[in-house]
């Protein structure tokens, strides 16, 4: 049972630090993830908020995936894209509601904070060993499908997104390049240290249960 609850505390905590980065790559106004890039164009061309189409998104590709895996569809991987939605919007209609940067110096350090906001939260997240992000579990897909590298599954995946991201017009820039190079290395840096430290809080589980 506690193992099970830290679990879902490292999966949520990991996804709300997540989200808090990518909202600050979104506000940078110097471009975001190829993804959210794509779900910020849907929001202007077509409405809803950025949180509604990461879900709606989300959704396509968990089918998607159970499509080219021939397997039956994630529906956990569901819940995680409904909840990675939410927090987004969250973040959104909260803290960037009423403060935006101005400025390219203050853009470039939202922009920089919202990489390793999004580095952490994601080995955070990942520690969880709990559901994927849709997104994710497209690479593994081709990975599992195709006999892809992940890297190579990882740049397809990437590419069609941003595709679709520059023909619905959303916040593709320099930013963009600076999070789909950077973000691996970010997060293999915390990594370590979120390893590390969930190895401690399992021995004193482990402990708690002898004792």
């Amino acid at each position: 049972m506690k193992e099970t609850l830290e679990n879902i505390s490292f999966f949520i905590i990991g996804l709300f630090i997540m989200t808090l980065g990518i909202s600050a790559t979104i506000v940078s106004g110097l471009g975001a993830s190829p993804l959210d890039a794509l779900n910020v164009g849907l929001t202007h061309h077509f409405g809803l908020t950025v949180g509604s189409w990461e879900v709606i998104g989300g959704i396509i590709l968990v089918f998607l995936n159970a499509m080219i895996q021939k397997t039956k569809p994630s529906y956990f991987a569901i819940v995680t894209a409904m909840i990675t939605g939410i927090f987004i919007d969250f973040w959104l209609f909260t803290l960037w509601s009423v403060w935006e940067p101005g400025g390219f110096m203050l853009k470039a350090i939202v922009l920089g904070s919202g990489l390793l906001l999004l580095g952490l939260g994601i080995s955070i997240y990942l520690h969880s060993n709990l559901a994927l992000i849709p997104v994710d579990g497209t690479m593994l897909a081709l990975h599992k499908r195709f006999g892809f590298r992940l890297a190579v599954a990882k740049t397809i995946a990437g590419t069609f997104i941003l595709m679709l991201a520059l023909i619905a017009g959303g916040p593709v820039g320099i930013g963009t390049l600076i999070v789909v190079l950077c973000v691996g290395p970010v997060i293999g840096f915390f990594h370590k240290h979120i390893e590390s430290l969930k190895r401690k809080i399992d021995c004193r589980l482990y402990k708690s249960r002898l004792t």
